[in-house]
């Protein structure tokens, strides 16, 4: 990101015209993935999720980038990963919270940072083969 972007982009943030889930599905797209939102796939229920969830494709890799469950701790996750998975896809979680991703470690996931500027540092998290 250019220094004039980056300007223009804390410039929108600043007068509360910035819209982050906006700019998450951008980056998404910038990125060459293909955006799910909540109902868009069997796997990735709006019963489920919120509306303001974001996930990915990438070849054969689900991302979950933002995710926010309608009631937490009942399920939704375990449903989509059994889902994702039946799909034939590999899930994976974007930059999770760190509650999430100490739930994850203790599920035996992996977290993996990824990327070298800005746009492109995440850290990616699997499920052990």
């Amino acid at each position: 990101m250019s220094e004039a972007a980056l300007i223009r982009e804390l410039e929108a943030i600043l007068s509360g015209d910035y819209d982050p889930i906006a700019a998450i599905v951008e980056g998404e797209k910038k990125r060459g993935f293909r955006v799910i939102r909540p109902g868009d796939t069997a796997w990735f229920r709006a019963f489920d999720w919120r509306h303001e969830s974001v996930a990915s494709v990438s070849g054969t890799m689900v991302r979950l980038v933002l995710i926010h469950a309608f009631k937490s701790g009942e399920g939704a996750f375990t449903r989509t990963i059994k889902g994702i998975e039946e799909a034939g896809y590999k899930p994976s979680v974007i930059d999770p919270t760190p509650e999430f991703a100490a739930a994850l470690k203790r599920l035996g996931w992996r977290g993996r940072q990824k990327g070298t500027t800005f746009e492109t540092r995440e850290t990616i998290w699997r499920k052990p083969q």
